[in-house]
């Protein structure tokens, strides 16, 4: 800066500056000379350098104001979130207790609040509903199951401004583009500060991992022709040469490939640090020319298919939002605030405990952190994804039948049901449509309401991947993306997406129905019954939520769904009947949040999926790519259903307000999961060409409990074919990883030792039951016993002749069972033998 300007600036401010503030002027200024010549290049062109001065110094004045203003924005929202969070923490015994709700779903009717997690997911699922139009805009044909590159890239192409004349991708670039201008306008107004940039057309993407072995040359070679090359000009309007383009790529490449650790200021704190609201203030650095640029470039430095990338944005400025709505403008600062608060005021309550309360700080951070999204960076790839390899393909193999299974679901709920005051015949009745395949329009409506939508997003995640990621990925790493893909598949082709989302569905809609009917009913929250609205009014909802919900129009959906609550219905409400609460799009985004929030934890609940709670018990902590990481991974893979009845259901039993209501609450969940647990069990058995077991025998109950109530989707591992035959119960307690380690063990050293002594191996035989059990999709319910007895035991028998005979014996001792279908039958003689279950036998 030259000295007459720091003169200036000095009396101005009525102080020296010092080295740094005068190089950030310089740095401001210099950036908005370079901003205008972008905006208008020939105008700058014309300009003396004097005249660019001034009027970047103009601009960069009228910036200074705008940072002022949204300085004293973010103290007093910061001011308010604290006096929030104190508030809420003073309704709790145990501080970290209060914060950890705060942060997550916790289902024991304690929280009084909307957490991190349910308010991030809520806003997520309210912006994608709203973005079905692009979701669907590339025309997934044959239900999905084939991809449609051409709408893809016409998709992308619609979003970088290019017409393609495509009416659907139009329509989708669109709507994508004003969901995402409403959530960045949401964000701004919780204290963030994104810009918006003129040729925004969707989020940027990079494989840290591709473009890193590229190296920076070749990465910059290959980026260079790609660039919008009016976006890269000098202060004076003129255009970067190629040369000046070159070097700004450097230290793009720097930034992309090390994942911003080239940016670390050692001894200033940790990466991640900085104020979340600033999140995606930086002005983009990377311009691609048009949408054919940015798909030339993620094929050959992308790995997310579009929809991840479409989706990932959305999910990151929602969890952001909800960071910053909850905690204020800074929320990892408040968080650490208010933990370390908690260790102190609790410490000096109790010095004895100080051990305690610093590993109950420690767990407390690593859930903020899991539902913060700072997870750490993978420690070895090759190691992940080999581990990732594995998992997947236990699921593709292992899960075929779970379907079965998950009849326990049916259980948790009508029991969650009967606790929310939600009629059990509208529940029956909903769950009748959701299940009918040729009711389209049930599933449409209920998704445009939020509901239920991990199925669709799934399954969209594979269209674009061939059109969009690297084309040459490593051998592991194709590995991998197969084996995820087998693992989907195997569960779609069971019926096991389609049966939880319906389930799912008709929770939703019979809950959004009953909170309609309630709007209706009473004329203000406080006046809802205490004991039997205990779970809603647990929610944390105001006043003026509630008031805003009754001034939403209902919605008919027909079949007695005549009272239906939806984001829909609140948006709808007009500005001048919610003026008098405050202001009309706030107020309407809130009460959306808040309906999608309760609806979903509450649907979570009764169909059982892990949260962020459950999630960060198990992998809070532990890093990717390692082997203590990838083993503990390995250990509780089909173990979060157990975890999550016992964090859910057994919690919110364990809590309900009398002795006589937490009794009743444990006996109808043990009780109505058994008897679906033995249903279960049955049909397996049968499926199995066996007769169904005894149900007087004791051991028959407490499989029965185990597989409904407590094991869930690892019981279909633990009473599967590879495990009742053979494998040790320390194996199977370890999970499916391990019990693959001892089986790969038994079939290679055991059956040698066996022969050194002498012994019938049967080696053959056990291995085409070990090529059988991790075959993916030999497991699948409707076609394992055609399998088995057309092909399988056939080859059993072939290599290991008399090891049916021995099969058969050992069911008949070990279990009391007889085969309907005897193994090596190509047809069966008889039908399932049904007195069986009461102990007899033909």
């Amino acid at each position: 800066m030259r000295p007459e300007c720091i003169t200036a600036v000095t009396k101005a401010i009525g102080r020296a500056l010092n080295a740094a503030e005068i190089k950030g002027i310089e740095d401001r200024i210099s950036r908005h000379m370079r901003q205008n010549a972008i905006k208008d290049p020939n105008g700058a062109l014309s300009m003396s350098p004097e005249q660019r001065l001034n009027e970047a110094a103009t601009s960069a004045a009228k910036e200074l104001v705008y940072e002022a203003q949204k300085k004293k924005q973010r103290v007093a929202q910061t001011i308010l979130a604290h006096d929030r969070i104190q508030r809420h923490l003073e309704q709790f015994p145990d501080m970290f207790d209060g914060l950890d709700r705060m942060i997550a779903f916790h289902a024991d009717g304690k929280a009084n609040t909307l957490s991190v997690e349910s308010r991030a997911r809520a806003i997520e699922r309210d912006a994608l509903r709203q973005m079905l139009d692009t979701l669907e805009a590339t025309n997934p044909k044959f239900f999905g199951l084939l991809e449609n590159p051409e709408g893809v890239q016409m998709l992308v192409k619609e979003l970088h401004g290019q017409k393609t004349g495509d009416v659907d991708a139009a329509q989708g670039a669109k709507v994508f583009h004003e969901i995402a201008a409403r959530l960045r306008e949401r964000f701004n107004r919780s204290g963030g500060d994104v810009g918006q940039l003129d040729d925004w057309g969707m989020p940027h993407h990079h494989s840290q991992a591709q473009v890193a072995k590229a190296g920076r040359q070749q990465w910059a070679t290959d980026v260079l022709p790609l660039l919008d090359r009016k976006r890269y000009v000098n202060e004076d309007g003129t255009r970067m040469t190629d040369a000046e383009v070159g070097d700004f790529l450097g230290h793009a490449w720097a930034s992309i490939a090390t994942g911003g650790v080239n940016k670390l200021e050692p001894g200033r704190g940790g990466m991640g640090s900085g104020m979340r609201a600033n999140r995606g203030n930086e002005s983009r650095q990377v311009h691609f020319k048009d949408g054919e640029a940015y798909i030339q470039y993620q094929q050959k430095y992308g790995e997310r298919s579009l929809y991840e990338v479409l989706t990932g944005h959305i999910a990151g400025v929602s969890k952001d939002i909800a960071l910053v709505e909850t905690f204020g403008p800074n929320p990892d600062l408040a968080y650490s605030l208010f933990r370390d608060r908690a260790v102190k005021e609790q410490t000096l309550a109790d010095p004895t405990k100080v051990g305690r309360l610093q590993k109950r700080a420690i767990s407390s951070e690593n859930l903020y952190n899991y539902v913060a999204g700072r997870t750490q960076p993978v420690a070895s790839a090759r190691l992940a994804e080999t581990f990732d390899t594995l998992r997947s393909w236990m699921t593709a193999s292992r899960l075929g039948s779970a379907v079965i299974t998950s009849f326990s679901d049916d259980a948790t709920m009508y029991l969650s049901a009967h606790v929310n005051k939600l009629p059990a015949m509208r529940l029956f009745a909903n769950e009748l449509a959701a299940l009918n395949p040729a009711n389209r329009m049930e599933k449409r409506m209920a998704m445009r309401a939020g509901l239920a939508m991990n199925t669709l997003l799934s399954s969209l995640n594979r269209f674009g991947a061939d059109t969009f990621t690297s084309d040459a990925p490593g051998f592991l790493s194709a590995l991998s993306n197969t084996s995820t893909k087998l693992a989907g598949a195997t569960l779609r082709a069971s019926g096991l997406n389609a049966l939880t989302e319906a389930r799912k569905r008709a929770y939703g809609v019979t809950f959004m129905h009953a909170l309609g009917a309630v709007t209706k009913e009473h004329k203000a929250l406080s006046a809802l019954d205490a004991a039997d609205h205990r779970i809603l009014l647990s929610k944390g909802i105001t006043e003026t939520d509630f008031t805003v919900w009754k001034r939403a129009s209902l919605e008919d959906w027909g079949g007695g769904n005549d009272a239906m609550l939806t984001p829909d219905a609140i948006y709808r409400i007009p500005d001048a009947k919610l003026a008098d609460l405050g202001n009309p799009q706030k107020l309407r985004e809130d009460a959306a949040t808040r309906l999608l929030g309760v609806v979903l934890e509450e649907t979570d609940v009764a169909v059982i999926e892990p949260g962020a709670k459950e999630r960060a018990m198990m992998m809070s902590g532990l890093q990717r790519g390692t082997w203590k990481g990838e083993l503990t991974r390995s250990f509780f893979l089909f173990k979060s259903f157990p975890i999550a009845m016992m964090t859910r259901h057994i919690q919110r039993g364990w809590s309900m307000p009398t002795g006589t209501g937490r009794a009743a609450y444990i006996a109808s969940l043990i009780a109505s999961t058994t008897v679906m647990g033995a249903v279960s069990l049955q049909i397996n058995e049968m499926l199995s060409g066996r007769d169904p077991r005894d149900i007087t025998d004791p051991r028959f109950g407490v499989a029965a409990m185990l597989k409904g109530g407590s094991l869930g989707l690892y019981g279909d591992f633990l009473f599967s074919e590879s495990s009742r035959y053979g494998q040790s119960p320390f194996a199977a307690a370890l999970g499916p990883v391990a019990g693959l380690a001892e089986d790969v063990l038994k079939l290679t050293q055991g059956n040698l030792m066996e022969a050194a002594e002498g012994k019938d191996t049967h080696a053959g035989a056990e291995a085409v039951r070990f090529v059988k059990s991790n075959t993916p999709g030999a497991n699948l319910w409707y076609s394992k016993a055609a399998l088995d007895h057309l092909l399988f035991h056939q080859l059993q028998e072939y290599f290991s002749p008399g090891y049916l005979r021995k099969m058969r014996r050992r069911s008949e001792k070990e279990f009391g069972q007889k085969y309907w279908w005897e193994p090596g039958e190509v047809v069966p003689d008889r039908a399932p033998d049904m007195a069986a279950m009461a102990g007899e036998t033909a």
